[in-house]
């Protein structure tokens, strides 16, 4: 199967796709957690609306694809553009960013990747014969799957450092004086007290012991968190962006074969 240039091709293009939009999507609960300030559980919920747009958008892609000629390759290029789009309203989102704002944000982004997948699945079972058609769509779905393992661990590690770099540049010196080392050490590489009451509690409990400057002391910690946490986020869904570019590219190749019935 995988000298068949439809098949390589579309292979290539799922594995873009999932480095892209599984690698880019996990990081989303926590920017609403971590820098919009919702609670756990909303969070989480947030993902909703992005879900229902996917599905929405399978579904338009698949009665577009039988019923305007299964055109595959231009709706799945039609799909990335959109996914592009997502991606880059995504990467400009800040602390102060509204909760309706993101969550147009996350169905834009849902649209566009119901409206990609299916296509490059419909592509494959397409080019290949009966007997191998099993083996062909397990394919799609194992590069989809192990594009988004490979883009978590990758934008999960420049996310860490692009935060850690982005805090020391934004902290005031009255900040670092008054925070010993090694918990300043311990935010640098894991923004726990964004997400974590007992540490935001513990971190004011250190910082109201500077004296009468200490809520003041929290209060710029605070944002320095927020506002460095929104930076590293905003870094991966650029990254994220360029890898669906790259989809967009490999898709411009894609042959179109007549859809079997």
């Amino acid at each position: 199967i995988y000298r068949n240039r439809i098949v390589s091709i579309s292979l290539l293009a799922a594995f873009a796709t999932g480095f892209g939009i599984f690698g880019a999507i996990i990081f989303i609960p926590l920017f609403f957690q971590g820098v919009l300030g919702a609670s756990a559980t909303s969070s989480g919920s947030f993902l909703t609306p992005m879900m229902l747009g996917m599905m929405f958008g399978a579904i338009v892609s698949g009665q577009a694809l039988s019923r305007l000629g299964g055109h595959y390759r231009t709706q799945g290029l039609v799909g990335l553009a959109i996914v592009m789009v997502g991606m880059l309203l995504l990467s400009r989102m800040t602390e102060e960013t509204t909760f309706g704002r993101a969550v147009v944000n996350l169905v834009v982004i849902g649209f566009g990747t119901g409206t990609t997948f299916p296509t490059f699945t419909i592509a494959v079972q397409n080019a290949v014969p009966h007997s191998l058609l099993g083996a062909a769509t397990a394919a799609t779905q194992f590069y989809r799957s192990i594009g988004g393992a490979l883009g978590l661990a990758i934008l999960g590690s420049l996310m860490a450092g692009r935060f850690a770099s982005g805090l020391a540049e934004s902290l005031s010196p009255a900040v670092k004086d008054a925070l010993p080392a090694e918990m300043l050490a311990g935010l640098s590489n894991n923004p726990q007290a964004l997400v974590n009451p007992d540490a935001l509690t513990s971190l004011q409990a250190t910082l109201g012991q500077a004296g009468p400057q200490g809520v003041e002391l929290a209060e710029q910690l605070l944002l320095a968190l927020r506002s460095s946490l929104a930076l590293a986020i905003g870094d991966i869904f650029l990254v994220s962006l360029v890898a669906a570019a790259g989809a967009f590219a490999v898709t411009m190749f894609l042959k179109e074969l007549p859809l079997r019935t």
